[in-house]
């Protein structure tokens, strides 16, 4: 299948996926040319990850990183939507929740990232954020030729252990990474598990196929959620 049967395919299943999201014939059509609309317009933003210009960056986008609340039916899809309006109504980012490990996992992430590196013999690009479009993003641990990207996770020794033991990534980032691959179109993410302290295997890595059924059906949902994410601004901007 080429590239341009492929990509009319999945916007035939998108349409087929949003129409039974939204019973509104007329919402989904616009659901749908936004989403259109978004394909031709993607960006990368050269910035340092979690620098001032980066938070500004994605100021009110529905970020990869955040798509399992997308995908979440629960409070945490109303929470998180809530939290875009905020930013996008007042211009202020809203502090993220940071424990002591996701912490570390940050000043360990280079490491990682050169570990794999030179373990690949390969380059690995850093990039700031990647724009979709206006409405959705993505912050990629790393672009590695035409086709590839990689996540990188630092995680407790007995989580590394596990991810090394399974072989597989674990399900709860599933949204992001699909996503990441939806948002830059690539085809394969490098899964990255690191721990420096299990010294005989610091570094455990899993390839991730795109998931273009997967992708399909992610789409739709973001899309469904910014059209809301909007119509809640819009409702307050003018008053209920």
């Amino acid at each position: 299948m080429n590239l341009i049967v492929a990509k009319h395919t999945a916007m035939n299943a998108l349409k087929t996926f949003i129409s039974v999201l939204v019973v509104d014939a007329g919402v989904a059509q616009s659901i749908l040319m936004d989403y259109s609309v978004g394909i031709v317009a993607m960006q990368i933003i050269d910035c340092i990850q979690n620098s001032d210009e980066w938070y500004q960056a994605r100021l009110g986008i529905v970020t990869s990183s955040n798509f399992h609340k997308v995908l979440n039916k629960k409070t945490g899809r109303g929470l998180y939507m809530r939290k875009l309006a905020a930013e996008r109504l007042t211009g202020v980012p809203e502090e993220s929740y940071k424990n002591a490990n996701m912490e570390n996992g940050n000043i360990v992430e280079d490491d990682a990232r050169n570990f794999y590196a030179m373990a690949n013999d390969c380059i690995v690009n850093q990039v700031g954020f990647v724009k979709r479009d206006d409405d959705v993003g993505c912050s990629p641990d790393g672009l590695v030729g035409d086709d590839g990207i990689i996540e990188i996770k630092c995680p407790l020794s007995s989580t590394h252990i596990e991810n090394i033991i399974t072989n597989k990534m674990p399900t709860e980032y599933i949204p992001q990474v699909q996503g990441i691959l939806w948002i830059t179109e690539r085809q394969w993410c490098d899964f990255v598990s690191y721990d420096s302290k299990v010294y005989t295997k610091p570094i455990h890595i899993i390839r991730v196929e795109r998931d273009n059924e997967y992708i399909v059906n992610l789409a739709a949902h973001v899309a469904v959620f910014v059209k809301e994410l909007k119509a809640m601004i819009n409702m307050i901007d003018e008053g209920f």
